[in-house]
């Protein structure tokens, strides 16, 4: 009887949003102490162990809520065929995937599409000229204000967020401070997810920096 000792390990890259995959034998992880995974876009990668008791580790960037999480599994419940699937305790999204390549690669297409139904319901797909990072734009920013590091210069944190097609549109409900953050590409979901505070500043403030710019 042959047994499958191979492991596909796909990770949802927290700068790009694609889902990387990854397949080694428990022979292969052996071999030496970490394996790093890197992604496509080559800004987010994933670090692979595996123990003498024969457990999995996967240290992985997470694109809900931007701080690394590390998941283990038995390397035993991989061969018996479980696909494991690993949340965000934060945001609780599904961002990594452990188990056999097929049943794996076929339990993303599902969630895939199951975000793609959901997308088409709210009406999103043709407003957004880009759902997906939209979306996550706002899980972003949601998850900056929790932590309090949404706020403007005038000290008020009592934000109104609107949705525009390309962009979120931020708007302090004491003064006139305000932010601007595209929401279109890859690249603009990158620089949000990099942020730890985002600050309003007043128009007032605008306008003086911009005559100093015409003035340099």
């Amino acid at each position: 009887m042959l047994i499958d000792t191979v492991a596909t390990i796909a990770y949802k890259c927290s700068i790009c949003g694609s889902f990387n995959f990854t397949s080694m034998s428990l022979f292969e992880l052996r071999c030496q102490k970490e394996h790093i995974f890197i992604c496509d876009c080559r800004k987010s990668q994933a670090v692979v162990k595996v123990d003498k008791s024969d457990t999995l580790s996967v240290l992985t960037p997470c694109i809900g809520c931007g701080e690394t999480h590390l998941y283990s599994v038995d390397f035993k419940d991989i061969i018996l065929g479980d696909v494991n699937i690993f949340m965000c305790p934060n945001k609780g999204i599904e961002h990594c995937f452990i188990g056999k390549d097929e049943a794996l690669r076929k339990t993303i297409d599902k969630l895939e599409r199951e975000q793609d139904n959901l997308i088409d319901k709210l009406g999103y797909d043709s407003y957004f000229k880009n759902t997906r990072v939209m979306l996550d734009t706002l899980n972003k920013i949601h998850d900056i204000a929790e932590k309090g590091n949404l706020y403007c210069e005038c000290g008020n944190k009592d934000i109104e967020v609107i949705l525009l097609s390309d962009r979120i549109y931020l708007k302090c409900r004491k003064c006139s401070g305000k932010r601007i953050l595209s929401a279109t590409s890859n690249k603009d979901l990158k620089d949000i997810v990099a942020k730890r505070h985002i600050l309003l500043v007043s128009e007032t403030l605008d306008c003086d920096t911009e005559k100093i710019k015409n003035n340099s």
